[in-house]
């Protein structure tokens, strides 16, 4: 039998929407590394070098340093 557990909600409430939750700074660091690194051309080209990508690199390997450092301390 296929039928329902529960009764579906009442016509005209609104559906639960999950609250918006921001990124880890290791996230948000990883993100605007890879936004940049898709619409850059420089980051295309194999031959080139990115000064911006490869500073936007680092930035997030220092953010996640610092980040998997406070775990490891037991901070949040």
């Amino acid at each position: 039998m296929d039928e329902r557990k529960q009764p579906p909600p009442a016509a005209g409430r609104p559906r639960l929407v999950a609250a918006h939750t921001g990124l880890t700074p290791p996230q948000e660091a990883w993100a605007a590394y890879t936004r940049h690194a898709i619409a850059c051309s420089t980051c295309a080209d194999i031959d080139r070098t990115c000064t911006v990508a490869g500073e936007l690199y680092r930035a997030w390997v220092a953010i996640s340093r610092v980040a998997f450092r406070r775990l490891a301390e037991g901070g949040a």
